[in-house]
């Protein structure tokens, strides 16, 4: 682990899950805080005793779950502000917006789902969309609820499993959710490749 995850984590044991509820926010804004380190250790931490793993793990579901939700109104915000009120800037973006509320009518619960936890580092750009398109808040809180369940569950459990050992798995963590990234990016990349190739035709 580098100086700044251990830095963290000094924080995150002073102050507890008051701490982890503001990495794991701003997180869910696109500030990357190393928030699913953090809840790793956390849960290394539940097995040696010091937290409630059940308690420790409803507290990071339901700061998860505000972080999304401040991102979405975030954003919802920006629209109404900026974008509504500048032509230019809603003449450059209207298209860009356009595209992105067609695609979240067709495939928004899964990419609010599937970007909670498999891909979570596209999380922050699936909010922001939701936001500016205005996606319906109901359905985006419920793909949220269900996705950031499965990440509280996963990034805690593997804490809880590796108790002492947990430092070991970091790295592998690291790189798997950079490889889910990158393959998610090329496979986006080659799918709006192709649709662009046919539209041509």
């Amino acid at each position: 682990m580098n100086n700044l995850t251990n830095l963290l984590i000094i924080y995150f044991r002073n102050y507890n899950i008051w701490f982890l509820s503001i990495l794991i926010m701003f997180g869910c804004i696109g500030v990357p805080t190393g928030a699913s380190l953090v809840v790793i250790a956390s849960g290394a931490f539940a097995y040696a005793g010091q937290f409630n793993i059940v308690i420790l793990l409803l507290e990071i579901w339901f700061f998860s779950c505000v972080g999304d939700n401040i991102a979405y109104i975030m954003w919802k915000i920006i629209d109404n502000k900026f974008l509504d009120k500048s032509f230019k800037l809603k003449t450059y973006f209207q298209p860009k917006i356009i595209k992105s509320q067609n695609y979240l009518e067709k495939h928004g619960k899964g990419a609010i789902f599937f970007t909670r936890f498999l891909i979570s580092a596209m999380g922050p750009f699936v909010n922001a969309a939701a936001g500016i398109t205005k996606y319906k808040l109901s359905t985006f809180n419920l793909f949220v609820a269900l996705g950031e369940l499965l990440w509280s569950c996963m990034y805690l459990g593997l804490g809880y499993w590796f108790g002492d050992s947990w430092e070991s798995i970091v790295p592998i963590v690291t790189q798997v959710g950079q490889i889910l990234t990158y393959a998610t990016i090329l496979i986006v990349a080659i799918y709006f490749f192709i649709k662009a190739k046919k539209m041509r035709r």
